[in-house]
């Protein structure tokens, strides 16, 4: 800095000093060193879209992800992780207090088995833990958020009924509904069901069960499998009928 200061140039400056001019020139451009200078901030495909967040976090969203299809849809390019940086920027600026509030968790966050529970009322659940007004907000909270997920609730909801009601002609009404719904693992869901049609309406009308069959299968399966997959029929016979 002090032969920079004298008029020398960054590449006399690197020929006398026995360094790169490019570093000579790093040091120059940061006026300091270069690991503790701030860098600058050029332009980002999110800089246009930073009053959107302002607004949406306003508002109380506080979902990264659900900001970032919003913008996505109003025609931002960037990453999501991008938008997630952003907005916890926003929430919790270093040094300084928060532009706006964030929420205060008033329960744990459920697994994803308790959340489905939730959602289609499962019986065992509900005799276990009571539904309470947390259960309730949060569902709602979740259907509001995402609405494809109280579309799937409906449709989930339905098919238990139908099961319990045996009505064949309702189930074909609500297949056509599963396979117009915009969850793709719905669709899927539906596709499979109209692989196997037969099987699936004689679930309704018949009142046998394969479900001793199916299991035998996942016993023989198990078996076989603690022997590598090499056991023949006559070893797997033995294993199966003999009593120890």
């Amino acid at each position: 800095m002090a032969l920079h200061a004298q008029g020398g140039t960054m590449k006399g400056i690197g020929q006398e000093l026995s360094i790169d001019h490019r570093t000579v020139r790093n040091f120059i451009t940061a006026g300091a060193f270069p690991e503790r200078a701030p860098r600058a901030r050029g332009p980002t495909p999110l800089d246009p879209y930073l009053s959107d967040i302002e607004e949406r976090i306003a508002q109380g969203c506080r979902f990264p992800e659900l900001i970032w299809r919003e913008l996505k849809q109003r025609g931002y390019t960037g990453s999501r992780a991008a938008v997630r940086n952003c907005v916890i920027r926003l929430l919790f600026p270093q040094g300084k207090k928060p532009l706006f509030q964030a929420p205060v968790r008033t329960m744990p966050c459920p697994s994803a088995r308790r959340v489905f529970g939730w959602l289609i009322g499962w019986r065992k659940l509900a005799v276990a833990e009571p539904r309470n007004a947390d259960h309730e907000r949060f569902v709602q909270a979740l259907c509001r958020i995402e609405p494809v997920v109280g579309e799937v609730r409906s449709l989930a909801r339905e098919f238990l009924g139908l099961m319990h009601r045996r009505s064949t002609r309702q189930f074909d009404r609500w297949l056509k509904r599963l396979s117009r719904c915009d969850a793709a693992e719905m669709r899927r869901f539906a596709q499979s069901l109209r692989a196997d049609l037969p099987a699936v309406r004689a679930a309704f009308k018949l009142p046998w069960s394969n479900g001793q069959t199916e299991g035998h299968v996942n016993r023989l399966k198990f078996l076989k499998r603690q022997m590598y997959g090499r056991a023949n029929i006559e070893l797997l016979r033995l294993r199966v009928l003999k009593p120890s």
